[in-house]
Order: C-alpha cells, then structure tokens, then sequence
C-alpha cells in the first residue's frame, strides 16, 4: 500500500518555522547547561572526574560490581549521574552521633599496670 500527501511548501515551512521554534529553547538550554546531558564517560575520562583515580582501581570496582556502569558492546562507560549518586552513598559523615551513651567506669579490682600507684582489691577465696 502506498500513500502520496500533497502538502503546499508553504504549510511545510510554515511547520519547519513551529518545530524549530519549540526546538531551539530546549537545545539553547543543553548548550547553556551541560550538566542537564547525562552524559557516558570512558574509563580515562571517568578517573579525572574522581580525582586522578588510576584506570586498575576503575577496572578492579567495575569487576566487581562495586561502582554503577554500562557496558556498549566491549566498552565499559559511566553515566555522569549515577556516578554522582554512587558518592553521595560513599560519602561518611564527619562526627557520628553516638547511639547511646556511654556505660559507667567501674572501680579497677587490681593494681594499675601504667602507674604502679592504684589501690588494688583483692578479694580472699
């Protein structure tokens, strides 16, 4: 089955005018942000984004499954987001907040080994 549209050039430009209208926005924004482009990095560029990490240590958590990647055909790529996620979970709080507090000293039943000088109780069997 084969079907032919008759559409005047001018409904046809008139068209191409709308969509590049809406288009030039978003892409002017791409450009302006590219942040906002998830975009796949290679192993090298992956290991100057954190930091100068070296391609092993890259290669070592990609085998074993510890760091977010894809993998295009034979390549191993990264997306820039899910790394970004990835080290917010690694990331470790400076002073963690004790759970509870912590139990009383008790009375020491010997002699102190560091000074010599603490009373020592020896209980009689």
């Amino acid at each position: 089955m084969k079907a032919e549209l008759n559409i005047p050039p001018e409904l046809v430009g008139a068209i191409a005018d709308a969509v590049m209208a809406r288009l030039k926005p978003i892409l002017t924004g791409l450009q302006t942000n590219p942040s906002r482009v998830d975009d796949l990095m290679g192993v090298a560029e992956l290991g100057k984004y954190l930091g100068g990490v070296s391609r092993d240590w890259i290669y070592q958590r990609t085998a074993g499954n510890e760091i977010p990647f894809v993998k295009v055909g034979r390549m191993i790529k990264f997306r820039r987001s899910d790394i970004d996620r990835w080290l917010a979970k690694q990331s470790t709080p400076a002073v963690i907040p004790l759970s509870a507090p912590l139990p009383p000293r008790r009375p020491r039943d010997c002699e102190s080994r560091d000074t010599g000088k603490t009373h020592c109780v020896i209980a009689k069997v």
